[in-house]
């Protein structure tokens, strides 16, 4: 802890010696944080939470497979349907093409 002290005051005459180290620096420090923090919202828009609304991460698509491993789209139609209204567990139910 003693060295870490010593090295910060070390530290700070180097930067109020030399203003002009100190300002290239502290520019160079703002804009790399500055484009990271860009580039990690535009990341974060596009790849990790692309919908727009909430909960969009308990959305469930629901598929038949036969034995074969043909899978085809399986929407709610008659008893299914009611039987979604009817679950407890089952907030919303929508068709998407």
């Amino acid at each position: 802890m003693q060295s870490l002290l010593a090295d910060l005051r070390y530290a700070g005459r180097e930067l109020r010696r030399r203003p002009g180290f100190a300002l290239t620096a502290v520019l160079s420090l703002t804009l790399g944080v500055g484009a990271t923090s860009a580039v990690f919202s535009v990341i974060y828009a596009i790849l990790i939470d692309p919908f727009p609304y909430l909960g969009a991460d308990r959305i469930m698509e629901m598929r038949l497979v036969d034995k074969a491993g043909k899978d085809s789209y399986m929407g709610p139609s008659g008893l299914q349907a009611d039987l979604i209204r009817q679950a407890k567990s089952i907030e919303d139910v929508t068709l998407m093409d």
